[in-house]
Parts: C-alpha cells; structure tokens; sequence
C-alpha cells in the first residue's frame, strides 16, 4: 500500500507538486494521468525516493520512504522498477545482458539463477527467442517489451510505466499494452503509469490521479473520471 499525505516538492526553488493526498491499496494498479508538465514524472520518482519532499510524507505499506532516507540499516520494504520511454537500452549489450543488468548490480553471483530470472522475464514479455540479440536488430515494440523484460527482472513489488505507448503506432501500443495487461492481470506487480493518453487506460489500471500544474484535480476510480464536471478534465478527456 502506498498512501501521500500532503506531498509538497521543491526543485531549484520552483514549486513543482502542491499538497497531493492519495493512498494506492494493494490490488490496485495507479494511472498518473495530465499534460505534459504536470508533475507526472516528478511525482513517480518522488514516490521511488528520488526527491524528498518539502512537506508531507510517502509511506510505503508502514515504512516512511523518506524519514529513513539517512538511515544506511532502513531497507525499503517495496521494490520499484521503472520502465522508460524510450526503453533506455544498452546498444552494445545483447537483449540478455540488458535484462541481466539489475541483477548485477545487486551482484547475484549464481549464473544459473542469473540465466533463469532472465529467462522468465523474457519469456512473461514473449521474447525469450531474441535474448543473443542486440537492440539494433529490434523494431521499436521490442525495445519496449525488452525494458519491460528488464524491470521485471528482480522481482519488484511496482513497476513505473512512463508514457509506454508514447510514439508508437497502433499495432505496436496494442501489443505492447497487452504486456503490461498480462503483467497487471497476472498480479506479478503494481503497475504505475504514467500518460498524458486517454486511449485503453482500462489496461492499464483502475485508479486515477489526474495531476494539472502539480495539483490533484481528481483522484478516484477510472470509471468515475468520465463523468467529472471539471471544465479542463472535460477538455483534456473530448481532445483525445
């Protein structure tokens, strides 16, 4: 369970997110949704630990995130992994090692366990044929799905999806949003996505924060947003 009271964030002294109040229950998957400069991708590295706020707390299940940030013996009780939008692979690594990397910075040892944890991530995202591979030999939807492989890898308890279907055409979001559908169906993780699309969010998750200049607009189910009367809610969903 993640729950935000009150988060307020600072960068360089300019005013990013305004007192944001939400709790994410376990079961449920999270769509940040907004324009582009909304505090969408600030707020996902906030919650991953990366900007402590200015005022408010993140509490992950009972562990305050950033109370024992300057405590080396606090471990976090939740794992975050983050796929990006540009896939952010290694071109100079085969598909197997971009997937292994995780592990190796968390120096697992075990090269049978390392060669099996990457085999099942790449066999959840259907691309355990293409592990020898290199990034340049992949259309773009296997990218995608090869940083998905690769965020799945170690086991995390939330997996961040920033804007994952952002410049691909139809056929390749279709078969990239049925990844992330299988991996939110499947309960192999907390999908947190982050999109400025109105288009298949019900793949995506069930809840919505739907952030506009680092302000909460909305937060609630998915069902409910199509009928809020907030004139730029309204504007932003009929421009889609």
């Amino acid at each position: 369970m993640i729950r935000v009271k009150d988060l307020s964030i600072e960068l360089s002294g300019k005013p990013i997110l305004h007192n944001i109040d939400f709790s994410l229950e376990d079961g449920e998957n999270l769509i940040i949704l907004g324009r582009s400069g909304s505090g969408k991708t600030v707020l996902s590295k906030t919650l991953m630990g990366f900007y402590p706020p200015s005022s408010g707390s993140v509490m992950i299940d009972d562990w305050d995130v950033y109370a024992s940030m300057d405590s080396k013996a606090a471990a976090p009780k939740k794992q975050f992994a983050i796929v990006f939008q540009n896939s952010a692979l290694l071109d100079s690594l085969s598909v197997f090692q971009n997937v292994a990397l995780p592990l190796y910075t968390r120096r697992e040892k075990d090269s049978a366990k390392l060669r099996q944890k990457v085999e099942n991530a790449l066999s959840e995202v259907g691309l355990l044929d293409a592990m020898e591979k290199y990034p340049s030999e992949l259309s773009g939807g296997m990218r995608k799905r090869v940083g998905i492989a690769r965020a799945l890898v170690y086991g995390p308890d939330y997996i961040v999806f920033d804007e994952p279907i952002s410049g691909l055409d139809p056929i390749t979001a279709d078969e990239v949003l049925f990844y992330i559908n299988h991996i939110i169906s499947g309960k192999t993780a907390t999908a947190i996505t982050i999109t400025h699309e109105v288009r298949n969010l019900e793949r995506v998750g069930d809840v919505v924060l739907f952030l506009e200049s680092g302000k909460a607009l909305f937060y609630g189910a998915l069902e409910e947003l199509f009928a809020q009367s907030h004139p730029l809610i309204q504007k932003f969903l009929g421009s889609k």
